[in-house]
């Protein structure tokens, strides 16, 4: 349903977001409508070509897959609710809340499952932020955040040994280990039930994840083509659109991005504007570089001259929509010679097939056999 609106408050250049609400509004006479009004004006990506396409599969018209993914996120609800329980700061209501939310959520699945279409397009990254708006629905803004902080931590403990270690190794060597830690690191999913049920058999950390890392070749695997082109030619500024807390972003992404300064290639972070599952938000990664800044001098350095920046991507998916992102992103492509993409979210359900303007470099690990 397309609504064109004129509000009684002069809202300047404001989008509203989609609202899986809008379905509602059929069954009830039009009785209520409601939408989401986004913080930032957004715009499109701006090195991206032309005919872009954010989403690899469309599930409306891939039976198989469609029957897929709607059985993993209906069989994986119950698991997702007790990380959402334990999680929660507000405790007021909490299991009523999980079970309207849950109730809700299958009801969800239950219509695409006979009406592909119901909500328009149909793919793990909308079927991610239907949940993610009814956990807001039902005043679930940032259920993961107590397990974020304790990643962190624990992750800011072990960076200075990690550092030492890749300081250590000589440069072609050094440059194959901080992509296999950026892999290993993003093993630390919570949007990944594989990882949950790693997980509840045994606390896995960051030396466990990465001997998770399947030996090369990979099943895409351009390690080689990336470290002559480093040989080759310097990067002068690259845009990294990161994923996870934790050992994802201080013991994975970090260090390269440390490599990176080193080289003497500016750096600009873009992490989400709002909380989901454990992703980082450009706030909370404001305060992790600060601190990081303690343990390396290079990125205290780099803040303190500009040249390592933080922007907010404009919305708060696991996933990453190229023709919605912030104009401070779309500024930020002025001089950006590089686009490193981190995340099975953000590298694999969105952005695997796209094309970009520049050179462009995807980082995920594969944590579904399935779409392996």
């Amino acid at each position: 349903i397309h609504l064109f609106l004129l509000s009684s408050r002069p809202h300047i250049n404001t989008l509203v977001s989609d609202s899986f609400e809008v379905n509602d509004v059929v069954t009830q006479a039009l009785q209520f409508l409601e939408l989401d009004r986004l913080d930032l004006p957004l715009v499109q990506f701006p090195l991206v070509c032309a005919d872009y396409q954010a989403d690899l599969i469309n599930l409306a018209l891939e039976t198989e897959a469609r029957g897929y993914w709607l059985d993993i996120f209906r069989d994986g609800l119950d698991k997702f609710c007790k990380v959402i329980r334990d999680g929660e700061s507000n405790r007021v209501h909490i299991d009523k809340r999980i079970s309207l939310f849950k109730r809700k959520f299958l009801e969800c699945l239950a219509l695409l499952r006979k009406n592909p279409f119901a909500y328009g397009n149909l793919t793990v990254r909308t079927l991610l932020d239907c949940r993610e708006q009814f956990l807001a629905e039902f005043d679930f803004y940032d259920p993961y955040l107590k397990f974020k902080q304790e990643e962190n931590n624990a992750a800011l403990e072990e960076l200075p040994s990690r550092l030492d270690h890749l300081h250590s190794l000589p440069w072609e060597e050094r440059q194959v280990e901080l992509i296999k830690g950026i892999l290993g690191g993003n093993i630390f999913d919570w949007g990944s039930s594989a990882v949950v049920k790693i997980n509840e058999r045994s606390k896995i950390d960051f030396g466990g994840a990465c001997e998770l890392v399947q030996a090369r070749p990979w099943f895409v695997d351009h390690l080689d083509h990336w470290t002559k082109r480093l040989k080759r030619a310097s990067i002068r500024k690259m845009l990294v659109f990161v994923d996870n807390s934790g050992a994802d972003i201080i013991l994975g992404i970090i260090p390269f991005v440390e490599e990176m300064l080193r080289m003497g290639s500016e750096v600009v972070l873009a992490a989400n504007s709002r909380p989901a599952l454990n992703d980082i938000t450009s706030h909370e990664l404001r305060v992790i570089v600060t601190r990081v800044g303690e343990i390396s001098q290079i990125v205290a350095e780099a803040v303190e001259s500009g040249m390592l920046r933080i922007v907010e991507i404009g919305l708060g998916s696991p996933c990453l929509d190229l023709s919605r992102i912030s104009q401070d992103i779309a500024r930020e492509c002025a001089g950006c010679d590089l686009v490193v993409i981190e995340g099975m979210g953000r590298a694999i359900h969105t952005n695997f097939s796209c094309e970009f303007r520049v050179e462009a470099l995807r980082l995920a690990g594969v944590k579904n056999k399935w779409l392996c």
